[in-house]
């Protein structure tokens, strides 16, 4: 099978994003300074990479007339990873902002919220787990 070379790119990218959004919360929890720069890059280039592929993933296969067939169980699979990853990304932007400007303020958002934290860190592994499982069994099995 011929993998589209924006669905590699995608995929690895995902892993360099992970990689970012673990920095920006391990240098906030260790107290460090924010990098927002880093953190503006990656989640600029989550929404206009990443965010924008799976959008176009999803209107092609749910196009009449798709090319791609995907049983009911897959689309639902699809879906569910879609908003997930979505949803993960906003409350990224949205912890990271809080972060920000908290630092600024002289506290430490992701080390004051624990919890939060870790959570959202569950959810974002667990989102970039399901496209990269998806991304395997759709064209490496």
């Amino acid at each position: 099978m011929n993998i589209p070379p924006f669905s590699i790119f995608s995929a690895v990218s995902e892993l360099f994003v992970t990689a970012g959004v673990f920095f920006v919360i391990r240098r906030n929890w260790t107290r460090r300074p924010f990098p927002f720069a880093l953190f503006l890059v990656v989640a600029l280039f989550e929404a206009l990479v990443n965010v924008m592929y799976m959008a176009n993933r999803s209107a092609v296969a749910a196009a009449p007339g798709a090319a791609l067939a995907l049983s009911s169980g897959m689309k639902i699979g699809y879906a569910a990873h879609g908003l997930l990853s979505l949803l993960a990304y906003l409350v990224f932007v949205v912890l990271g902002t809080l972060a920000y400007q908290e630092q600024r303020a002289g506290r430490w958002f992701f080390r004051e919220h624990p919890r939060l934290t870790w959570t959202f860190l569950v959810v974002w592994t667990i989102s970039i787990g399901s496209g990269e499982t998806i991304f395997v069994l759709r064209y490496l099995v």
